[in-house]
């Protein structure tokens, strides 16, 4: 039996989530090593996160990680897993917006990012979701 090639989309999806889960996890090394130079607003922000923060933050890259892996292995289970990063991601950044000092912290072009994210993350949900209709993920 022959496999279908992964459509392009597939591709660009799995690299980009890979790529921005490295790149989280390079710039929080760059962050707590001291390499990079935090302002007020962001140590304070830091210092007010509470250990299931911390858990929300990790379990969020998790699940987008796993969903971006499942969606390069052509898995049906990758519609649910971006669908779970979807609502994570909401309910983690409402919580801070109402909690902490995020907005300040993050400042308005890491407000302009998370609102772009959050905005691929739903575009790349609905491809999923197209892709296993399609029949195209098992």
């Amino acid at each position: 039996m022959k496999m279908r090639p992964r459509p392009k989309g597939v591709w660009v999806v799995s690299s980009f989530y890979v790529i921005s889960v490295g790149w989280t996890l390079f710039s929080f090394a760059l962050v707590f090593s001291g390499a990079i130079k935090l302002t007020g607003e962001q140590e304070a922000y830091l210092a007010s996160l509470t250990g299931m923060d911390w858990f929300f933050t990790f379990a969020t890259g998790v699940v987008t990680l796993s969903a971006a892996i499942s969606l390069f292995l052509l898995r049906r289970i990758a519609v649910t897993l971006f669908a779970v990063a979807l609502a994570l991601n909401v309910a983690v950044s409402t919580y801070y917006v109402m909690r902490t000092n995020w907005i300040t912290a993050i400042g308005g072009a890491g407000s302009v990012g998370t609102l772009l994210g959050l905005l691929i993350l739903v575009t790349v949900t609905l491809y999923a979701r197209r892709l296993s209709k399609r029949g195209v993920l098992s």
